[in-house]
């Protein structure tokens, strides 16, 4: 009996372990499966705001004061301003489809700021990094204790990002004179990196001294050809300012040290300035190469959806709020694009000029757009041949000035599938320049050329003229020149004014091309414990 009693308690105190063993599991297995819910919650929410970044690159400038994501999503639109934790929980909670689970978003202003305002940037972005936050908590239900957090920081692969992109640093093939040298060049030195066109005729372009590149650069070549002491970077604003930080970074595809002395040139110094910041020099080799779209024909649908879609050689004169188009022969006042987007695209058929020999007699059912004046909403203009400044106005014939005006929210794009152009008429001999004479031209805009360069028509013919003012961004595939001389001497065409317009690195005209397989990404993710 004793011997009985004795093995029925100790079965009894292990029947009573294993209870309180298997209890103590179970509410750690239901604490995991709370943290796991959570997680996924988290992550559901990243999501949620990359996807809305992705339909509409500038969303975070609109803050927390969009609705849902479609009009067939009933639930409201998580995005709120950062909480303080004090009082009544005023944030809104987005629920997972057919789950306890939901989640909430929190806009994490810039330093100096309370909050993130709509349409003021420097209220959210990080204007030295072009980098934005947003805070994502997640529970498997409501009231649970045990929310999770996550801090998610992003950017974008953008050509705004630069003043100067080049895919290739040679000439353009099509920009040469004759017939011949375009056909020898195109097929030698079309479409191939320095390594690969070596010792094949090709004209390498370089950087000199007196060049300064008043912003980033990024070149997918594998090196930049250096004669002299060019400069890359700035350590003044355009006005003269001094800068409070040094944000311009000049990045290659190739190797260390990224830049070599022309070995084309004439006993070529390889001594170039680059500004620096905290003591380093901001030169990137070994760059990811950021692949130019093949075309920009996407666009014209956006124009179709508003309305603004043409065909043949279009001319418009930006006045402000609106636009004077002249299309086969008829100009119309138009109000603004609903959603920004303005295409012109071909007619039948269109044999296009090449800049060398530009006399602006093309075919009508080219699809050329000229384009002049000021702006002060913001506008792409996307053409499926080229984009060309030139004086619209019959009442200002030397007036091709595109610039901006009243808000600084006003973005202007010129994106061309093949070139975009300056006007530059010229006599038959190439010996003088004809009316209307630009002496000086001033550009406020990100230009894009798909397929070739922002070029200078005739940039080798008549006398010198003054200065070509940019202030924006130029994405080209090819270098395009805007004029010759010799050493900071202008002989004919232009001498280059480029400035980098800092509200690039994180506001878009509408619906600008950004590279193959880019966008806002999320580059940092951690989780806030405690």
């Amino acid at each position: 009996m004793i011997l009985t009693v004795m093995a029925m308690f100790i079965i009894s105190m292990f029947v009573a372990a294993s209870y309180v063993a298997v209890t103590g599991d179970m509410r750690l297995s239901a604490i995991a499966q709370d943290r796991k819910a959570s997680q996924s919650g988290a992550e559901a929410g990243a999501d949620y705001y990359l996807n809305r970044l992705r339909q509409d690159p500038d969303f975070w400038t609109k803050c927390d004061t969009l609705g849902p994501l479609d009009s067939t999503d009933p639930t409201k639109n998580p995005i709120n301003q950062l909480w303080d934790g004090e009082g009544p929980d005023p944030r809104v909670w987005r629920s997972l489809p057919n789950s306890s689970e939901e989640y909430t978003i929190e806009l994490i202003p810039a330093a100096g700021y309370d909050e993130c305002i709509p349409n003021k940037q420097e209220s959210f972005i990080d204007l030295e990094t072009g980098t934005f936050r947003i805070k994502i908590t997640a529970r498997s239900r409501k009231g649970d204790p045990r929310p999770r957090t996550l801090i998610v920081t992003y950017a974008r692969d953008s050509f705004l990002n630069y003043i100067y992109f080049t895919d290739y640093e040679n000439l353009d093939p099509a920009a040469f004179a004759s017939a011949t040298d375009r056909a020898k060049q195109t097929t030698n030195c079309a479409n191939r990196y320095r390594s690969a066109r070596a010792g094949k005729g090709c004209a390498e372009i370089q950087f000199a001294t007196g060049d300064s590149i008043n912003g980033p650069l990024h070149t997918n070549d594998e090196n930049l050809f250096i004669c002299g002491s060019p400069v890359f970077g700035r350590t003044k604003n355009q006005d003269g300012s001094s800068r409070a930080t040094l944000t311009d970074t000049v990045e290659v595809s190739g190797p260390p040290e990224g830049y070599v002395a022309n070995p084309n040139g004439s006993g070529c110094a390889n001594t170039p300035v680059i500004q620096t910041a905290g003591g380093q020099r901001k030169f990137v080799t070994r760059a990811k190469r950021l692949m130019l779209p093949s075309s920009n024909s996407e666009l014209a649908t956006y124009a179709a959806n508003s309305g603004n879609l043409y065909t043949g050689v279009t001319s418009i004169r930006l006045r402000g709020t609106v636009m004077d188009v002249t299309n086969n022969g008829t100009t119309t006042t138009k109000t603004w694009p609903t959603n920004g987007v303005l295409y012109v695209k071909n007619g039948n058929s269109c044999e296009p000029e090449f800049p060398t020999a530009a006399d602006y007699n093309e075919p009508a059912s080219c699809g050329n757009v000229y384009v002049s004046g000021t702006y002060s909403r913001p506008l792409t203009i996307a053409a499926a041949n080229d984009v060309i400044i030139r004086p619209t106005s019959s009442t200002s014939p030397t007036d091709a000035n595109i610039t901006q005006v009243g808000t600084d929210s006003a973005t202007l794009g010129l994106i061309a599938n093949n070139f975009v152009r300056v006007s530059h008429r010229v006599a038959s001999d190439c010996k003088s320049n004809l009316s209307p004479v630009l002496n000086n031209v001033t550009i406020e805009a990100a230009i894009l050329a798909l397929q070739h360069s922002f070029i200078v028509d005739n940039h080798n013919c008549g006398p010198a003229l003054s200065k070509l003012t940019v202030n924006g961004a130029i994405v080209q595939k090819y270098r395009g020149p805007v004029g010759t001389g010799s050493g900071a001497s202008i002989a004919t065409g232009y001498a280059k004014n480029y400035w980098y317009d800092d509200r690039f690195r994180f506001r878009s005209p509408p619906y600008f091309l950004v590279p193959d397989e880019s966008a806002w990404n999320p580059v940092r993710t951690h989780e806030v414990v405690g």
